[in-house]
């Protein structure tokens, strides 16, 4: 992370925040780090100060709480830190007022907050200095910022299309619904916020635009393999609605997609954050599934139907906490060798939902213990 963005100074870590992302949601502000009760605190005190402005409006039938950075705030960052400044002001010249005209146009940017911030949550380097340069002017001169492995990188859909733009100026760059790009090793999730209930999407759009950013990624040092998608929604009953139509070729709305190897989906919250941080490090991931598969033997034969089987009830095992939702719509209620059906694993605000999903047929149960992602 670059030095100038001192996680201990609170409130220069949210002007920032707010500054780069040029309209910042409200209730996002509890988890840009650190507590969420001091957090609050100083939120309160940039908008006392005159740091901060708080805009609000309504977008059918719902509150719209944006935060803006003041020329206060911006003088505040300028007498702390001249590269952090540097940042604000480019993004904030690159959005322009009709860009924020109307409730529905600073919701698309409220999205792209979401994504910075859950992205940072679960430790992707997203500062421009931190990451490889996307733009070949910037690639040629910054030659020594190579992908590493192991290593996360997040990448706002304007750093992207930049990149794409860059040499045919005619050209525009449809990145649709993405709200950001984590990449690591030989992967690369493509982010949206699908809200409250099933995006718009234009499945040929969305597709093509993967394509391209993935070309891009291969020009500029890494090695893409793999596309997934992580989608993110306000609550469990997003994932409900998506899995009731498996191909999307005919549907103005968001629908699965064998395009992509997975889907995971993430709510919009704290736990999402950390949830998406055990989707991107294999390693926590594999933590988390030993600790889950306490008490169960390993399938006898190598399958990919289940995980393991239940010691106690002779039954197969499905670990599925990730939610993702490609392996949900191909779950096999009947595997051979068994009486009853399987079992799947989850955590406890994942139960119902899952067990909408799945049917009768497929017992989902909360993963046993106290798991803290």
């Amino acid at each position: 992370m670059n030095q100038g963005l001192d996680e201990k100074n609170r409130l220069l870590l949210l002007l920032w925040f707010v500054g780069y992302c040029v309209e910042f949601p409200k209730r996002l502000v509890v988890r840009i780090g650190g507590h969420p009760e001091w957090n609050r605190h100083v939120l309160y005190r940039a908008l006392q100060d005159g740091y901060l402005e708080l805009y609000r409006s309504s977008f059918r039938d719902r509150e719209l709480r944006s935060l803006r950075l003041t020329s206060k705030g911006v003088d505040y960052i300028a007498d702390r830190d001249v590269d952090l400044l540097n940042q604000v002001l480019a993004r904030m010249d690159s959005v322009t007022k009709s860009t924020r005209s109307t409730p529905e146009k600073i919701l698309r940017l409220h999205s792209r907050a979401t994504g910075l911030i859950m992205a940072k949550a679960a430790g992707a380097h997203f500062l421009p200095g931190d990451k490889p340069p996307l733009l070949m002017s910037e690639f040629r001169h910054h030659s020594s910022i190579t992908p590493q492995q192991g290593e996360v990188y997040f990448y706002t859909p304007a750093e992207v299309r930049s990149a794409i733009e860059e040499y045919e100026p005619d050209t525009v760059a449809k990145t649709s619904r993405i709200i950001g790009i984590l990449v690591r090793d030989d992967l690369v999730y493509f982010m949206y916020d699908s809200g409250y209930s099933r995006m718009y999407w234009l499945k040929s759009t969305e597709e093509n635009a993967a394509v391209s950013i993935q070309t891009l990624l291969n020009s500029r040092g890494f090695a893409i393999q793999r596309r997934n998608q992580i989608v993110i929604g306000n609550n469990m009953s997003v994932p409900v609605k998506i899995c009731r139509r498996r191909d999307g070729s005919k549907s103005r709305y968001f629908s699965l997609s064998d395009f992509f190897g997975s889907c995971y989906f993430v709510v919009n919250s704290r736990e999402g954050d950390a949830l998406l941080s055990t989707i991107i490090n294999p390693d926590r991931g594999a933590k988390v599934a030993i600790r889950a598969l306490e008490g169960t033997k390993p399938p006898l034969n190598p399958t990919r139907e289940y995980d393991a089987v239940d010691i106690r009830e002779n039954r197969p095992v499905i670990l599925n906490y990730q939610c993702d939702l490609m392996a949900l719509t191909s779950v096999n209620p009947a595997p051979y060798g068994f009486v009853s059906g399987p079992i799947l694993l989850c955590l406890d605000y994942q139960v119902r939902a899952l067990q909408e999903i799945l049917g009768p047929m497929i017992e989902v149960r909360p993963m046993k213990g106290e798991f803290s992602l």
